[in-house]
């Protein structure tokens, strides 16, 4: 963890000269000139993925990168425990990037069916319809075995799943598809290069939603893949710079400075979690309480055995309230805001169904259940905020903020 917190805090070093400013600086270029022929860069993939000492090096268009980019990609790489990283302008970009390097038509792709339903939408309305055949499997499966083909290609994990949070698997999952011959993608954006090492545990790619944890208190959009096989990262990254997915240099300017806050943001969130998830313990009006630390959980003992901390996203499942119960319910919040997304500073309420996008297996959530994000607000507040929305009546004035 202290490695960590090292690389997070200083995030923005960045070499001027024989000095270095702790703040990245955002150097924007799309032309860039050559003081002669042989510095130029020949037009080939190689040209994309080669790296040097500094962030200068293989500065040659300022459209596939910049100083700044590539500053900010090596510290991701670093967190992540990968050497490698591919920048793309939103977690689902870099998504899209990595199956579409990694999958042709006439392949197979075995997904885990808790993956967030935007990688779900993806793969049924594009990956499917292009060729590629696609298998679901139910998150508690360890030997994927009986699910993998001759031509399956690529095994995609979300660890833990989408909503619910069911732990997978990882090493048994990739030992398996090792042996296949199979690439190993996992969606790590849940650990926010925090509490899961995903190579040490097996995987070959880690794809990261940077919106969420790194840079949510920023407010920007970004993405990675990240990786320790420099074949898979050349790959995806001239599949990123064909589909030109290019990040804003300011993006990643902006990101650092979130990121060196990273550390401390979840060790707060971490307790306040627990404490959370303690004052809820047996409420009456709780079918079920969703978090991978909770004894009960879906992955709990892979959790145990595989993490090393937890985030603070954690859901609710009702006892027999309808949905227009459970709305008037969350229009009751007063610190809580009701919003999409995660990572940043506001904690945020948003509304879901059970299983409404599972194919393969269920969770045991009912009905209308809320996914909470609990911020950087004081813990007592919000466990106070959720206990007088979930215990007042179901019709209420109508909502304020201070």
């Amino acid at each position: 963890m202290t490695h960590k917190a090292h690389r997070a805090a200083q995030a923005g070093l960045f070499p001027v000269g024989n000095v270095e400013i702790p703040v990245l600086p955002t150097i924007h270029a799309t032309t860039v000139l050559f003081p002669d022929t042989r510095a130029l860069a020949p037009l080939d993939r190689d040209s994309l993925s080669r790296s040097g000492g500094s962030p200068y090096d293989n500065f040659y268009y300022g459209g596939v990168g910049t100083p700044t980019t590539e500053a900010f990609s090596r510290t991701v790489a670093g967190l992540e425990g990968g050497t490698h990283a591919v920048l793309a302008p939103s977690g689902q970009s870099a998504l899209v990037a990595t199956l579409s390097a990694l999958l042709k038509q006439g392949d197979h792709v075995l997904i885990v069916d808790t993956v967030t339903y935007t990688t779900r939408w993806y793969i049924d309305q594009c990956l499917a319809p292009s060729g590629v055949t696609v298998t679901y499997y139910p998150p508690e499966v360890t030997d994927i075995g009986p699910y993998l083909r001759p031509n399956t290609r690529v095994v995609f994990m979300e660890s833990p799943g989408s909503l619910t949070f069911e732990v997978q698997d990882v090493p048994a999952i990739c030992r398996t598809a090792r042996h296949h011959k199979a690439v190993t993608v996992l969606d790590n954006t849940w650990a926010a290069s925090h509490c899961f090492e995903p190579f040490s545990h097996g995987a070959d790619i880690s794809v990261l939603s940077l919106t969420k944890y790194h840079a949510a208190p920023a407010g920007v959009s970004l993405g990675a893949v990240v990786t320790r096989d420099e074949g898979l990262h050349g790959t995806i990254k001239n599949q990123a710079a064909l589909l030109g997915l290019h990040v804003c240099p300011e993006a990643c300017s902006r990101a650092a400075l979130a990121l060196a806050t990273l550390e401390l943001r979840l060790r707060h969130q971490e307790k306040t979690v627990r404490h959370v998830l303690e004052g809820l313990a047996g409420h009456p009006a709780l079918h079920a309480l969703f978090h991978p630390s909770l004894p009960d959980a879906l992955g709990h003992e892979q959790w145990r055995r595989d993490f090393t901390g937890t985030n603070s996203l954690l859901s609710l499942s009702f006892q027999g309230l309808d949905r227009a119960t459970v709305l008037a319910r969350v229009d009751r919040f007063r610190v809580i805001r009701i919003g999409y997304g995660w990572g940043g500073n506001l904690s945020l309420v948003t509304v879901f169904e059970a299983n409404e996008w599972r194919t393969v297996s269920r969770t045991q959530a009912r009905g209308t259940c809320l996914r909470i994000y609990l911020g950087l607000e004081e813990p007592a507040e919000l466990l106070a905020d959720l206990r007088q929305a979930l215990e007042g009546p179901t019709r209420d004035a109508p909502r304020t903020h201070p």
